[in-house]
């Protein structure tokens, strides 16, 4: 057959590729995550919660920033709600640990106040009583295990210069006016919110938004060199890269319109892009789909990623704005695509998914398990990086973008690497 030359390459994702081992020169507890979701700005954890409406409202990206990383509040709802979420955020206390509303009642306080168990009707223990300088607060016991781990381990909140817990928004291209509102409102970055931002109409909007704030705006999604190189040459101080297609667990792109760019191929075009302008490591790669757990996350920051973006990997917090439905004795959280049904019936998704330009479902809903406080997914993200960075010999993210490596594996490799020839206990 003949070459067309349509073929032009190749596309690797997470479960193409490995760490290769390197030599260490810390201990996996010293390896540093500090990084940058957007120029300027420095976040503990290198994790960003997805701009979806069953995942990021004000709550998740309050305790996401107390915890060290951040939230991006979505922008499925009206300006004006937008800006009261992103307020909400601003105004909120940067403890991290905080008191939930479900806090028992009848419990007596006398004297000094000590950190306590408190027990349930049936004696199992089910939250903590701690001293804050509001006064004692109880929390459920699971939120203050993993919050605990992490305030021993050194993580502090993402704090913007006033001391205020960092939040960022998202906006679609086309509507400076919100991103003026928002960044009037306090948010520290915008996150544009198009599934394909390669597009003459939308680069052109970007551009005028990009000069009417003063706030950094992550321009995405792409996934290509030439998108990189194209925006980088007409929006004047890009503040960063959101980069992906198609990778995300609720997206259906590459099955119904066929088009994709797995989020480390996407990583590693953008990267090469921005090395070709010199400017790889001061504008920012945000890793957006497909990232599952901290193996994942690592893969995209040794191919460039400075933040990794995740939707399904908050979607089942108790704090994420999915509602909770039980089936039979197992908890769920709704969760569901910005490119669904349910999404574009909303009437604040049109600017994005229009229907004279695109009359198409691209994404899907369903349930995902209940999986507790949003700090047990901080902890496993954060203690799992620096295992996986301290492996591939990096003592931080800058390290791991000059010396970690990937190596592809074959499917019988992929075989091996995985648990086998075992029955897993449930």
């Amino acid at each position: 057959m003949k070459d067309t030359g349509k073929i032009v390459g190749e596309a690797l994702t997470f479960e193409d590729t490995i760490i290769v081992p390197g030599f260490s020169p810390v201990e996996p507890s010293q390896v540093d995550l500090h990084s940058s979701p957007a120029r300027g700005i420095t976040i503990n954890v290198p994790v960003v919660s997805s701009p979806m409406d069953t995942v990021t409202g004000w709550r998740l990206a309050v305790r996401l920033a107390q915890l060290g990383a951040v939230g991006v509040i979505h922008r499925n709802m009206s300006v004006e709600e937008e800006v009261a979420h992103v307020r909400r955020v601003k105004e909120a206390p940067q403890e991290p640990f905080h008191p939930y509303e479900t806090a028992r009642e009848g419990v007596r306080i006398s004297g000094p106040v000590k950190p306590t168990v408190i027990t349930d009707t049936t004696g199992r223990p089910a939250g903590i009583l701690l001293p804050l300088g509001s006064g004692p607060h109880t929390f459920l016991l699971e939120d203050a295990e993993y919050t605990a781990r992490l305030v021993q381990a050194g993580v502090r909140p993402s704090l913007d210069g006033m001391g205020r817990l960092l939040v960022g928004a998202a906006v679609s291209p086309f509507h400076a006016e919100r991103a003026v509102a928002l960044e009037r409102a306090g948010a520290d970055f915008l996150v544009t919110d198009v599934a394909h931002l390669h597009n003459a109409n939308a680069v052109r909007a970007l551009q005028d938004m990009a000069r009417r704030v003063g706030i950094p705006v992550v321009a995405g999604n792409i996934g290509t060199r030439e998108a990189a190189l194209d925006i980088a040459s007409k929006v004047e101080a890009i503040g960063g890269f959101r980069v992906g297609i198609s990778s995300g667990s609720i997206c259906s792109t590459g099955v119904v319109a066929g088009a994709s760019m797995p989020t480390l191929q996407a990583v590693l075009n953008v990267r090469s892009a921005l090395e070709e302008l010199g400017l790889a490591g001061e504008i920012p790669i945000m890793a957006d789909g497909g990232v599952r757990g901290p193996g994942d996350a690592a893969k995209a920051v040794i191919a460039g990623a400075s933040t990794v973006m995740g939707g399904r990997l908050f979607a089942g917090v108790e704090e994420s704005l999915g509602r909770k439905v039980r089936v039979g004795s197992r908890l769920y959280k709704t969760y569901r695509g910005m490119a669904s049904r349910g999404a574009m019936e909303e009437r604040y998704a049109s600017d994005r998914y229009s229907k004279p330009s695109k009359q198409l479902e691209e994404g899907v809903e369903g349930l995902v398990p209940y999986s507790g406080p949003a700090s047990k997914v901080v902890a496993h993200m954060y203690f799992g990086l620096q295992a996986a960075l301290g492996y591939s010999g990096a003592g931080s993210i800058r390290e791991a973008w000059e010396n970690g490596l990937l190596a592809r594996i074959t499917p019988t490799g992929r075989g091996e690497v995985n648990p086998h020839d075992i029955i897993l206990s449930p």
